[in-house]
């Protein structure tokens, strides 16, 4: 399995755990006011998190590798990792609001991000070697409306344009949302806190319950030395998107809650998105028109399992649903996305797919107001990985913990540090209590199966006979301490399916002495402190 089919979460040991919460006892507010005069305003801002991580019995007992400079195995780390993942981020905020020309805006923000101990648990680590990395995230500036169009019946800041680097998510993030592949030299492999597009040109309307976005979106390439088959395609898209939505009602005492703008703030939404790639690396795995494939440095196995190949000229299409849609029953919830990838230019054929749907309800007038929900994903995989069509979904963009533990990373340990959704379909069961109205507890449960297990067929010599590629649970908690600062974490438990372990027997000689089964256990806590 190529590094692109791993991701990555984690825990914290006890002695990191009291050095972070000793943060928590100093007071913070959020975005200090740094000057405020006749329409100027600058404010500040600032957001550090440590998380720790132990795994013992990574990648049920194989352990976790470091990469040869080809894409395979070099050596062995170690069997049992343990590492921290540490960021800071000061941010600085300027807008200038006229009477009748709008309000002008900008912000620039630096990031320091270092990865410690092993690294993480992927069977090919990328954030192995202590690596630390100080550069800017954000740096954008734009143009709200203000009452310049209310004239024609829009509502207040209805035109909102803006471009630079700066992050960018449609609905809960499933295929847009980070811009930035968070390994190697950055590291923060779980923590995925730098998030920003290097290049973006935003065009956002909203009046009333409809929100529209035009974009163009340039992802941020990663900054290491891997081979390319490690790399994600350096990708220009250009697009647009369309919601329907419902703000939730303000609470007592508190501002207005803006749908428009903020994903949390939406009771329900509905959209459709559609985007074309301008432009994307087609050297090397990443096209089956790579002059490597005709004088056979690669085969056409390489750049079907290559998560990111094949993207010039492709078009993604994709419709979405979430949130509370029926009002004599506001206790259910359904959130859902399908999204079709297509590309018939030639050398560069696709034909994917990716959906999920999962319904909720949550027993608000019980004690702890428990809430179930079920969730079944569905990745399309490649049954015939050595013809000159990709079959495998490429989820392009897609970010960690929009709507809570498991969200896009699913699962602490399968969905960090085995798959990347694609070639899988999982079936996950959540059951979460709140104790507390800060507290959030939560049992997670997980079965993965490979969605066509050919798509390895000639990977290492294998021939995987079995879909089966693990079963996990999760334990979780959420603590928000107070409104700056927040605390979790997770205890995972994992045994590979018999498709993995196959899988395991044959990727790059890996079994020659190391196990291929056997418990993997994940334990992760994290702390994060804003103002």
């Amino acid at each position: 399995m190529k590094r692109n089919d791993l991701r990555s979460r984690g825990l914290i040991s006890g002695a990191i755990l009291s050095a972070v919460v000793g943060l928590a006892a100093f007071p913070a507010a959020a975005d200090v006011s740094l000057f405020d005069h006749e329409g100027l305003k600058i404010d500040g801002a600032f957001v550090g998190g440590i998380t720790g991580f132990v795994s013992p019995g990574a990648q049920f007992k194989t352990g976790t590798w470091t990469n040869n400079g080809q894409g395979a195995i070099g050596r062995r780390i170690t069997g049992h990792p343990a590492w921290t993942e540490t960021f800071l981020h000061p941010e600085l905020k300027a807008s200038y609001e006229t009477e009748k020309a709008g309000t002008f805006y900008g912000d620039v923000s630096a990031e320091l991000t270092m990865t410690g101990g092993d690294g993480d648990a992927s069977l090919l680590s990328t954030t192995y070697g202590h690596p630390l990395l100080i550069d800017i995230e954000n740096g954008y500036g734009g143009w709200k409306s203000g009452k310049v169009l209310e004239g024609l019946g829009l509502d207040e800041n209805a035109l909102d344009l803006s471009g630079g680097r700066q992050s960018f998510r449609v609905a809960d993030g499933f295929l847009i949302s980070n811009g930035v592949f968070n390994a190697g030299q950055r590291g923060m492999f779980w923590t995925q806190s730098r998030t920003a597009f290097s290049q973006t040109g935003l065009a956002k309307v909203a009046t009333g319950p409809i929100r529209g976005d035009v974009f163009y979106l340039q992802n941020e390439t990663a900054q290491h030395k891997l081979s390319p088959s490690l790399d994600f395609a350096k990708t220009k898209v250009f697009g647009g998107n369309v919601e329907w939505f419902e703000t939730v009602a303000a609470e007592e005492g508190k501002p207005a809650k803006d749908g428009a703008s903020n994903f949390a703030d939406r009771k329900w939404y509905a959209g459709l998105t559609f985007f074309h790639v301008l432009d994307a690396k087609a050297s090397g795995p990443f096209s089956f028109a790579s002059s490597e494939v005709s004088r056979g440095a690669l085969t056409n196995l390489n750049i079907t399992n290559t998560l990111t190949s094949n993207r010039d000229g492709m078009n993604v299409f994709s419709a979405h649903v979430g949130g509370n849609f029926l009002p004599f029953a506001e206790d259910f919830s359904l959130y859902g996305n399908y999204v079709y990838e297509s590309n018939g230019k030639a050398g560069y054929k696709v034909s994917a797919n990716a959906w999920y749907l999962e319904p909720g309800y949550q027993l608000s007038t019980v004690p702890w107001t428990p809430k179930l929900s079920y969730r079944y994903a569905h990745f399309s995989g490649d049954g015939n990985p050595n013809d000159t069509t990709k079959k495998a979904y490429d989820p392009y963009f897609y970010n960690a913990i929009t709507r809570g533990f498991g969200t896009w990373f699913i699962g602490e340990i399968v969905g960090n540090y085995v798959i990347s959704n694609s070639n899988v379909n999982i079936n996950q069961l959540v059951m979460s209590v709140n104790p507390r109205d800060d507290l959030k507890l939560s049992v997670l449960g997980y079965i993965y199966n490979y969605d066509n297990k050919n798509q390895f067929v000639g990977v290492g010599g294998a021939a995987i006979t079995s879909d089966s590629l693990a079963h996990e649970i999760d334990f979780t908690a959420e603590w928000t301490i107070t409104d700056n600062v927040s605390l979790s974490g997770a205890l995972g438990i994992a045994r590979s399916g018999s498709g993995y372990k196959q899988y395991l027997n044959t990727y790059g000689g890996v079994a020659a002495g190391t196990p291929n089964s056997g418990t993997w256990y994940l334990g992760e806590t994290s702390v994060v402190v804003k103002f």
